[in-house]
């Protein structure tokens, strides 16, 4: 051997390069290993319209490799409880987080029905049997109007509507939301919950909200309008047929046909935080 020091000079660069080549061949293995790792995804068994309600029926588990595993994809059935869908999601699509709401987030629209219109009614708790109505409860809804000519009053009450379903009262639509969370007390201490009278749920002016037809939107707006509204709550056993009335009148009321003036409103006045 004429140069040995060149011969383990390429000798010591040929190891360092295989070592390095092999290193580089590992990493590539261990990295297409992870990348090709199948993880369990959840994705739709079947095409899901826009604020569907998800169930277990409505997807599945599948087996995706990570590579192909979107960003915030579902991994268990149990994920998707009380989830919603805000945009349409395709058979075979994963399920995502960005692709849900839940029901607190989706509103009050979530629990319209398809062809009903949620519309709300400026009355006064004396006009609401008292601040008793709850989401849920159907009412009747009656409207006193004037249709006297110049300076002749002729006052009727019309049941303008029945059997409405109330969507929400006040800012109550029946359901938990995140108003209604509370901090659990100390071990040890007693929970303490209150329910809110009537006078809190519904106090002074304030908003019953129901849902109708597109039409009978209409005819409620044109009817707040020209009348004081008032709302009567109905039986929970009561069929939701309609009741035919009759105008009330004031001669079909006080018996009499003589005319008699109206007065606008309840003579008094509210003193609140000590005002004089």
């Amino acid at each position: 051997m004429k140069n040995p020091r060149a011969f383990l000079f390429a000798l010591v660069v040929a190891l360092v390069a295989t070592f390095a080549q092999c290193r580089y061949v590992h990493q590539r293995e261990q990295d297409l290993l992870f990348e090709t790792a199948p993880l369990m995804t959840l994705v739709a068994k079947r095409d899901i319209l826009k604020d569907v309600k998800l169930d277990e029926d409505m997807v599945e588990l599948i087996e995706v490799p990570r590579r192909w595993q979107q960003p915030k994809a579902l991994v268990s059935t149990e994920m998707i409880r009380g989830q919603i869908s805000s945009v349409p999601i395709l058979a075979g699509e994963q399920i995502v987080a960005t692709k849900l709401v839940t029901a607190e987030q989706a509103g009050l629209a979530l629990y319209v029905q398809k062809g009903l219109r949620a519309i709300s009614l400026d009355v006064s708790v004396f006009n609401a049997v008292g601040g008793h109505i709850r989401p849920g409860n159907h009412v009747d809804i009656l409207g006193t109007f004037d249709f006297g000519n110049g300076e002749k009053s002729d006052m009727r009450t019309i049941t303008v509507m029945q059997d409405v379903w109330v969507l929400s009262v006040v800012d109550d639509i029946g359901r938990i939301t995140t108003r209604d969370i509370v901090t659990m007390p100390a071990e040890g201490q007693p929970i303490v919950q209150e329910d809110p009278a009537p006078s809190e749920i519904l106090s002074g002016s304030a908003t019953i909200t129901v849902a109708v037809r597109p039409a009978e939107a209409q005819k409620l707006v044109l009817a707040q309008q020209i009348g004081d509204l008032t709302v009567s709550l109905r039986s929970m056993w009561e069929a939701g047929d309609p009741v035919p009335l009759d105008h009330a009148t004031v001669a079909s009321t006080l018996g009499i046909v003589q005319q008699v003036r109206y007065r606008s409103g309840p003579r008094y006045r509210v003193i609140e935080g000590g005002g004089y």
